[in-house]
């Protein structure tokens, strides 16, 4: 999809029980079971967040909501029903804007919207795996940030541990962190931080999705997490791991 389109429409209850109403429903469910996950996520970025933010790849709106409130936030993401349920999540938030579009390849007019916002941040977690050219999507974020903007960044990690959860999912690839730096300098950014995170996520996901071969989050994989979340960000704050599920990047463009 390269064409931007601005969504005002609400889920339609005409989708009730077909595929792409199962998927809303899903992404519905592990926004609400997996949202103390999501804010240790979004913490490592924190302190580069201004406050005109765009988000790559927002999905229903789950991080968007971890948010303190800003100045403007725009989300924008391929699937329109995503987009659609978003809009309408944050129908209160006057300062809230989404649109369907493709970061990777869009039109010099969406592009020219996207630069008009003039945002000072543009996050993006657990999307790039899911993009063919990811080298075209970053290069797009780099161009669409402001001059002394971040671009925060968090993909999986290890190209090892790639199976075939990942293959369901749409992946189509994990990072190495040499890989990463060279995507994001690759831009025209600089890079501020990168390290990887999560380190009892990698060894989990080994052995559930690389030795055991499933190919479903289970309920019990939450619970465990949220169990061990306090324990893992007080260790993980003051040492970055040597392995990680995660590779999170931070990086600014030059003025």
């Amino acid at each position: 999809m390269s064409e931007m389109v601005v969504v005002h429409a609400q889920p339609s209850p005409e989708v009730e029980g077909t595929s792409s109403y199962a998927r809303l429903n899903r992404y519905r469910m592990f926004d609400e079971v997996n949202a103390p996950y999501m804010r240790w996520q979004l913490e490592q970025f924190e302190p580069f967040l201004g406050e005109r933010l765009l988000e790559v790849g927002c999905g229903v709106g789950s991080i968007l909501a971890q948010l303190r409130p800003r100045e403007f936030v725009m989300g924008v993401d391929v699937e329109d029903e995503l987009i659609a349920y978003a809009q309408q999540r944050f129908t209160n938030g006057q300062h809230h804007e989404f649109a369907s579009l493709d970061i990777s390849s869009h039109s010099i007019e969406s592009r020219s919207m996207l630069k008009g916002r003039r945002f000072d941040t543009i996050i993006c977690i657990n999307v790039l795996e899911h993009v063919q050219d990811d080298v075209a999507a970053v290069a797009a974020m780099a161009d669409v940030v402001e001059p002394g903007g971040a671009v925060a960044i968090l993909v999986p990690a290890h190209p090892a541990l790639f199976g075939q959860y990942d293959q369901m999912e749409g992946h189509f690839r994990r990072y190495s962190r040499q890989g990463l730096r060279r995507l994001v300098v690759g831009s025209g950014l600089d890079v501020v931080r990168l390290h990887r995170f999560n380190m009892l996520g990698a060894a989990g996901w080994w052995f559930q999705y690389r030795f055991l071969k499933k190919r479903i989050h289970g309920q019990g994989h939450f619970r465990t997490l949220q169990a061990l979340l306090p324990v893992l960000k007080a260790v993980e704050a003051r040492i970055k791991p040597p392995i990680g599920l995660s590779l999170i990047a931070v990086a600014r463009k030059p003025r």
